[in-house]
């Protein structure tokens, strides 16, 4: 009566060592996602700042060119909209340098600054935007003190902030549940594994005709089965013909099981660096907007391209990691259809031709050849060898694509005149996250995912690919699908 109640409680401690290796994983997805989110609002914030004070300053510019105010400026206020201008004895805030002073609508020597004025009869919700900018203008022995009260385009911005957080904290609340589902499942069969030999050892316990030492034995390295020695072979020799061939073959489930986990492990890293470098360039555009980008538009507006760009480049990153975590899981269902993949590798071409004007893209054309394929797919793994071809080719250089059919398939072959690739790389380029020496460089290393979803897409569709390359010559990539008769 005994053995249900351990199995039950066995049971209980696989699921929870499963739930906190899923929780693991799952937080540190999340910090990356996080981590890329606060940049982003660090960057709107410090930007939307900016072009608040560089919008005041031109207004103030435009209130003093077109009034006489400078000519009866005294110690009483004179207020137009939301400014105030009054003579001042004495100056307070930032002196910027010349450099950047020329680069502001004042184009002179001045203060600015930034003042919060707490007001205890107001409610936090009206107190926490009364922030007034401030330009101490030289003007005869003083100043002309220009004061714009910041609460009606701070509150504005406020709203806009809170949709965007708000935005924020459901997708990560929607993908921290996705990723929980996707992550458990994935682990679940190392979970059943565990449950499973565990439950083998009590069975060989209970096996009277076998050597009570041989069976203590096996009984022992399975309890010493877990993540972190997969690679060690658990069993030795023994002497009964059936414990040697039960050990041999945990041994070599064993040897799949790490394969497969290490695979993984690889994946959760290589996504993890490819996801730091992005988040690392924006935080440090970040950094040099705070220090000195604020009032310089070259600067600023050097910063918010490469924001865009590393912001692009990790979405695009994230798109292609949902799509083989998704294939992974074997959640995408293929939409098959009936279609000429003639016409189709046309289409590629001709889209090719107006995105990339720098190469010759030619067709060699065939007679229809009609198969049942996911058409998008199909087609997003012709864009992803023709966009590998025009990377690694020199500019004018020729792109051919070629259709050949066959009695029972079709080839597709994309062949340019590039830097080719080493024999010893071959077998890797269609490997998660692999990219030879000469693609390491930022203009064309991509993040080494297209040739691995190209590789998912046409095994789905029992397809195969042959690599024909030469460095220093070029590349011929063929894909090989069958034909719908």
């Amino acid at each position: 009566m005994s053995k249900p109640v351990n199995n039950k409680n066995k049971s209980k401690k696989a699921s929870q060592s499963r739930s906190s290796i899923v929780i693991k994983l799952n937080l540190a997805m999340m910090g990356l996602l996080i981590s890329a989110m606060l940049s982003i609002n660090i960057i709107f914030v410090l930007t939307s700042f900016g072009y608040i004070a560089y919008q005041s300053e031109v207004t103030a510019n435009q209130l003093l060119n077109q009034t006489d105010i400078t000519e009866n400026i005294s110690s009483v206020e004179t207020s137009f909209l939301d400014y105030t201008f009054v003579y001042s004895e004495y100056a307070s805030g930032w002196n910027f340098l010349d450099y950047f002073v020329n680069l502001l609508p004042f184009q002179f020597d001045g203060h600015r600054s930034f003042e919060y004025r707490s007001q205890p009869d107001l409610p936090w919700t009206q107190n926490w935007s009364n922030i007034h900018y401030r330009i101490f203008i030289p003007y005869e022995s003083g100043y002309v003190l220009i004061d714009r009260s910041l609460t009606q385009p701070l509150q504005s911005l406020f709203w806009l902030f809170m949709v965007l957080f708000g935005f924020e904290l459901l997708l990560i609340v929607s993908r921290f549940s996705k990723n929980h589902v996707r992550i458990a499942d994935a682990l679940k069969p190392l979970t059943q594994l565990t449950e499973s030999a565990k439950n083998l050892q009590e069975d060989m316990q209970m096996m009277a005709s076998y050597k009570k030492t041989d069976i203590k034995t096996m009984a022992g390295a399975i309890n010493k089965i877990d993540a972190k020695k997969l690679d060690q072979k658990a069993f030795v020799e023994y002497d009964q013909e059936e414990l040697r061939d039960l050990a041999d073959a945990i041994n070599d489930m064993l040897v799949r099981i790490n394969e497969s986990y290490q695979s993984q492990v690889r994946f959760v890293s290589d996504a993890s660096h490819e996801l730091r470098t992005p988040v690392a360039v924006i935080q440090g555009y970040v950094n040099m907007l705070d220090r000195w980008g604020k009032n310089d538009e070259k600067t600023l507006q050097e910063s918010i391209e490469a924001i865009k760009s590393e912001s692009d480049h990790m979405k695009t990153l994230i798109e292609h990691l949902l799509f083989l975590a998704r294939g992974d899981s074997d959640t995408i269902k293929l939409q098959l259809e009936n279609f000429d993949v003639n016409a189709l590798l046309e289409e590629v071409v001709k889209e090719a031709r107006l995105i990339d004007e720098g190469h010759e893209y030619q067709f060699q054309q065939n007679e229809p050849a009609w198969i049942i394929a996911d058409k998008s797919l199909i087609k997003q793994v012709l864009r992803i060898l023709v966009d590998n071809a025009s990377k690694y080719s020199p500019e004018s250089e020729k792109i051919v694509l070629k259709l050949t059919k066959q009695e029972h398939q079709v080839d597709i072959s994309v062949q340019d005149n590039g830097i080719g690739i080493k024999p010893t790389d071959v077998p890797h380029i269609f490997d998660r996250f692999y990219r030879s020496d000469e693609s390491r460089d930022k203009k064309t290393g991509g993040s080494g995912l297209g040739l691995a979803i190209a590789k998912w897409i046409i095994e789905k569709h029992d397809g195969q690919f042959q690599v024909i390359s030469r460095v220093g010559i070029g590349t011929r990539i063929t894909v090989s699908l069958r034909i719908h008769q």
